[in-house]
């Protein structure tokens, strides 16, 4: 779903020239395919041919809209996403090529000339006000004041910091996100998933039929560097905006590290605290490679939760971030927690099996991975109205922050009219770094519950 404004491919052809790529462009787009490991010979022959020809029009200047899909698959995966975004044109928001380090430094994607607003409007939140409320949900799409300061731009006004730890942790072995063009559609709630996905698969940027799977194990850099970073990062986020931040302990004291962590983000200027319970990417000796979501434990859960809520100020926000869970063990949590906190998020990504079309699994060492995008659209719809539910019988209020396959403007409503105060993306963000304009755009002027601005 690639578009364009009139003359944006020529000038694009012009830059690609100018810089004098043309001639390197195949051998770049074919060392991005086997990055990772290497397609079939078949496959990988008939994309480099691909490309080879579209480097020959560009050399004459014979490309038209109709090269644009090409040319934005081409480029990217030669790693010149810069140059679409330069030239307004869509492309995903990460690099996947890339180091979660080189993606922390340098958000991709275009940015806004004006960032959309919803004329004015506002909607509580947290003890707040916000502007149109959509995000981006805890993922490395927050993962710096950089990254903040760029989705800000674009109109993302409920934004949740990747999340920290209270000591430095790598992350995993890359490959760490790729897409899956076969899960075009939504799962059943509860249902478990056997995904492929190979690390040269590709979909188009703003596809609403996106889905992909990641696996970056909670990386974190050292607190000193993250809090100083943070500090810019809620300097960065304006009065329509609200700036969550992701947290997680580890270690035999979990409750103790969760509190101590959440303190240090608190220090650094966070008047909202989320508790990651749902990862579903931490590494484990086990034969799968990861651990299960911690949510899935209720009394370490509450644990924590209490730890956390005791360590903070009274003004600082609280959040805590759940997984799917099913009827019974949802219905047993939510009112244990609801007294402590001021709102609840969910769902993370589904934890699934993710292979290669080979077999082997698509990231080293560890079979298990977080699924997201349209895969998991009704599962998060199921969670979100049963936890509104639960909230509505339940004798404490608080906010509920949706996510899970909010790829289009149609899929942002369907989780606000479930009852959701905010609805975030992250796989929909990933593959379309415009959406936020799409849902302003459609549903600015009629979403209903907003208030009047302070």
């Amino acid at each position: 779903m690639t578009t364009s404004s009139p003359g944006a491919v020529a000038r694009l052809r012009d830059d690609v020239v100018a810089r004098g790529l043309v001639e390197g462009l195949p051998a770049a787009f074919a060392a991005g395919l086997t990055r990772f490991g290497r397609p079939p010979q078949a496959d990988l022959d008939a994309l480099t041919g691909a490309a080879t020809d579209l480097a020959a029009r560009l050399a004459t200047g014979a490309v038209g809209e109709d090269d644009l899909p090409l040319l934005t698959r081409v480029l990217c995966t030669a790693r010149r996403a810069d140059l679409l975004a330069a030239h307004g044109l869509p492309t995903p928001a990460y690099d996947v090529l890339g180091s979660f380090r080189e993606n922390l430094e340098r958000p991709l994607g275009p940015r806004l000339p004006e960032r959309p607003t919803a004329g004015g409007r506002r909607w509580p939140l947290l003890g707040r006000t916000v502007g149109f409320p959509v995000g981006v949900s805890s993922c490395v799409l927050n993962g710096s004041a950089a990254w903040v300061r760029h989705n800000v731009a674009n109109g993302w006004n409920v934004l949740t910091y990747k999340t920290v730890r209270g000591r430095a942790h790598p992350p995993n072995e890359a490959p760490n996100w790729t897409v899956a063009p076969a899960q075009t559609a939504s799962l059943p709630p509860g249902a478990v998933a056997d995904v492929v996905s190979d690390p040269w698969d590709w979909v188009p940027p703003g596809s609403p039929a996106v889905s992909s799977v990641n696996s970056f194990g909670v990386p974190s850099p050292e607190p000193e560097e993250w809090m100083a970073d943070l500090a810019r990062a809620v300097a960065a986020v304006g009065e329509e905006q609200v700036l969550l931040v992701s947290v997680m302990g580890e270690g035999d004291d979990l409750a103790a590290d969760f509190a101590r962590t959440a303190l240090l983000a608190q220090e650094a200027g966070a008047t909202v605290v989320e508790l990651n319970l749902s990862c579903p990417n931490t590494l484990d000796r086990s034969a799968a490679g990861v651990k299960p979501p911690l949510c899935l434990d209720a009394d370490a859960t509450v644990a924590v939760v209490e730890a956390v809520r005791r360590q903070l100020d009274d003004r600082t926000g609280l959040v805590a971030k759940l997984s799917w869970l099913d009827v019974d063990r949802l219905a047993a949590l939510v009112p244990r927690l609801a007294p402590l906190v001021d709102g609840i998020a969910g769902i993370n990504t589904v934890q699934s099996r993710v292979r290669r079309s080979d077999g082997t699994p698509t990231f080293p060492g560890r079979e298990l991975a977080g699924l997201s995008g349209i895969a998991v659209r009704e599962p998060a719809l199921d969670f979100t109205r049963r936890l509104v539910a639960l909230r509505a019988s339940g004798g404490a209020h608080f906010d509920v922050l949706a996510m899970g396959g909010v790829t289009d403007p149609a899929s942002f409503e369907a989780l606000f009219t479930a009852g959701a105060d905010a609805v975030q993306a992250a796989a929909g963000a990933f593959a379309d770094p415009m959406l936020a304009r799409r849902c302003v755009d459609a549903l600015g002027e009629t979403l209903p519950r907003s208030v009047e601005a302070p």
